[in-house]
């Protein structure tokens, strides 16, 4: 099985992979706007207008200080910080994806509103009631303790405060192949029902719990996506090894199929720490 660590320090959207692909374009890495980096650095389903949908629906205002729960390598806290006015932080358990966020953030010069600590989202190295908003896109999915995760970004949020984030939901019809499938290629090791998410939020405190299903859109996406790894497979292959990109596109393939028949789907979740 491939850990969370393994997932992510061999995946084709890396460090490496954006700055080729901005060398690649003529751009000069010592040189760089945010803007150069919104095509390449967003590391989940839907691109900006992903990020647009949950900025609005929180809504995140300047003056807001925003936590994003597994922020990756930070392309989302850049445009958040960019094009909001807030400031940002991030938090991911990936060593070398933390350390890309603060790199690739400072090549941007937004170090002063954006910053990216390694920890655990189900222990957060915050104070309580410390950021007004949490975002998180796409890796709940790989947090099995959803009691200490919840009760974590209640704690970290003021009151009023509104947590939005999206994540994958299991229909019925997600056989259990598919689930090991899933938890063996993508580290997928805990997918949950749009009900569960619901209650898991309830259990944790936060009130005004909602959700938006939006797996018609993902299932439009994602075999684009597919084929956009499979466009990264020689430069993959060069940096992981044949096995590895193999292994990751033969699992990425078994998502898609379950998003396109819709065994498997996506959510948009939005609730609020209570006044």
């Amino acid at each position: 099985m491939v850990n969370i660590s393994t997932y992510y320090d061999e995946h084709p959207i890396n460090q490496v992979a954006i700055e080729n692909a901005l060398i690649r374009l003529g751009k000069s890495l010592e040189n760089l706007v945010p803007e150069d980096l919104f095509d390449f650095d967003q590391d989940h389903y839907g691109g900006l207008a992903a990020v647009d949908a949950l900025a609005t629906s929180s809504p995140v205002q300047a003056g807001d200080r925003v936590l994003d729960v597994c922020s990756g390598m930070g392309g989302p806290a850049r445009y958040l910080a960019h094009n909001y006015g807030c400031s940002v932080t991030g938090i991911d358990i990936n060593q070398l994806r933390t350390a890309a966020a603060r790199q690739l953030t400072s090549r941007v010069a937004l170090g002063e509103k954006v910053s990216f600590v390694c920890g655990d989202a189900t222990k957060m190295p915050f104070e309580s009631k410390n950021f007004t908003k949490i975002i998180s896109q796409e890796a709940f999915l790989h947090i099995p303790d959803k009691a200490s995760l919840f009760a974590n970004c209640l704690r970290v949020l003021q009151p009023g405060g509104c947590l939005t984030f999206t994540d994958w939901i299991a229909s019925p019809r997600l056989t259990d192949i598919e689930r090991g499938a899933l938890g063996e290629g993508m580290a997928a090791t805990a997918i949950h029902d749009e009900n569960d998410y619901v209650n898991f939020l309830s259990s944790a405190g936060f009130v005004d719990a909602q959700s938006e299903d939006i797996s018609a859109w993902w299932s439009e996406i994602l075999r684009e996506r597919l084929r956009m790894y499979q466009t990264k497979k020689e430069e993959t292959e060069n940096l992981f090894g044949v096995s590895r990109h193999r292994e990751f596109m033969e699992a990425y393939e078994i998502f898609v199929q379950a998003m396109e028949e819709r065994r498997l789907g996506g959510a948009r979740f939005k609730a609020f720490r209570d006044i």
